[in-house]
């Protein structure tokens, strides 16, 4: 028992792909002029290189803008990436109190150019917390995807990859992840079309699931996205999915949004969502379950590379017993880049689950990126 409860509360703790969301309220409201993917995260491109040394890190250096600290060279027709993330974890209550130092995250991530068209592709091995995780070690490419740019303005991709729902938050440990299925390794194959317009975005796609995996109990479902820019530094998003799995059918709505509160150093987030969900595996049929799942964060960036803030975490996981299903969970943080692309972050969250509110949690992790 003892030994099943830390490899869950360990898997908590899988962080995923380098990411600022807060760039938005620096007149950055859409993810294109940084990231080969239209909706953020993985690789980026020359000009998001330039920019995490001149807008994100503490030291000014023009050489690490490039992969490997410049030994390697971008090209027109070829751009590198990937990463090294290693995590150090700790865990507290009543009845345990358990950390562990690993590595989640080893791999190499190229983007070629044809004409028109973008092939992406991560190669890397399986990481994880402990000697639980099944086929660790072994080769694994969470993202391939092939992509056409029809125009400056449009995108449409084939493949692998995360479902872009909700807002593309860096940290897959958050309860708005993990509860709806967008945490580690999550990443499916689809079809997706992306359009900037005007004062805005849209996305829609739909998730053929582990196609790789025939028997893998993967949701297939159709998703849509519209965000709204607001006088180019932050932006306000809908959300919404329909689908069906194995053994659960959902529908599931949200609202997200990146703002400053007071000025251009501070950055407030929020995320919001609303699940209707029914098993399928009954045989008599049972009510849905409804249930709403969030957070707020809101960050002061000191100066360059120094970004301190306060986080929420919010789910009540059946609104027909709101109180007794309610998890809160109030925390604090801090992000340093002090260099180019290396990241350190730090967060401590004292959690409280209504059902066993006199056993709170204590969980904290530090954690150490260098983006090739």
């Amino acid at each position: 028992m003892m030994k099943s409860s830390l490899f869950l509360i360990l898997s908590f703790f899988s962080l995923a792909t380098f990411g600022f969301v807060e760039n938005v309220t620096h007149g950055y409201p859409n993810c294109l002029a940084c990231h080969v993917s239209p909706t953020g995260g993985g690789i980026l491109t020359d000009y998001g290189r330039a920019l995490s040394s001149e807008l994100m890190s503490t030291i000014k250096t023009k050489n690490f803008s490039q992969p490997l600290g410049g030994l390697l060279k971008n090209s027109e027709s070829l751009k590198w990436g990937g990463g090294i993330r290693t995590i150090q974890t700790r865990f507290e209550n009543n009845q345990l109190k358990t950390g562990g130092l690993f590595v989640m995250q080893k791999n190499v991530e190229l983007a070629a150019y044809v004409k028109d068209f973008v092939a992406v592709g991560t190669f890397g091995t399986k990481k994880g917390p402990g000697n639980r995780i099944k086929d660790k070690g072994a080769f694994i490419s969470e993202r391939h995807y092939l992509m056409y740019r029809g125009d400056p303005t449009s995108r449409v991709r084939l493949g692998k990859f995360r479902q872009n729902y909700g807002l593309n938050d860096p940290n897959h440990t958050r309860l708005v992840k993990q509860d709806l299925g967008f945490g580690s390794y999550s990443e499916t194959y689809q079809l997706e079309y992306f359009k900037i317009l005007e004062d805005g975005e849209f996305i829609v796609s739909t998730s053929l699931g582990r196609i790789d995996i025939p028997k893998a109990p993967q949701e297939k479902n159709i998703m849509g996205q519209y965000t709204h820019y607001l006088n180019g530094k932050s932006r306000v998003s809908a959300n919404v999915i329909l689908g069906e799995s194995p053994v659960e059918r959902r529908s599931l709505w949200g609202i997200n949004g990146v703002f400053s509160l007071f000025n251009k150093h501070d950055a407030f987030r929020f995320d919001l969502n609303y699940s209707v969900s029914q098993d399928l595996t009954q045989t008599i049929k049972e009510e849905t379950n409804k249930s709403l799942v969030g957070y707020l964060l809101w960050g002061y960036k000191i100066f360059d590379g120094i970004f301190p803030y306060a986080v929420y975490e919010h789910r009540q996981s059946d609104l027909k017993e709101t109180r007794l299903s309610m998890t809160q969970s109030p925390g604090l943080g801090i992000q340093f880049f002090p260099i180019s692309h290396l990241e350190i972050q730090f967060e401590h969250q004292y959690r409280i689950n209504q059902r066993s509110k006199d056993n709170p949690e204590h969980r904290s992790f530090l954690l150490f990126h260098l983006y090739l």
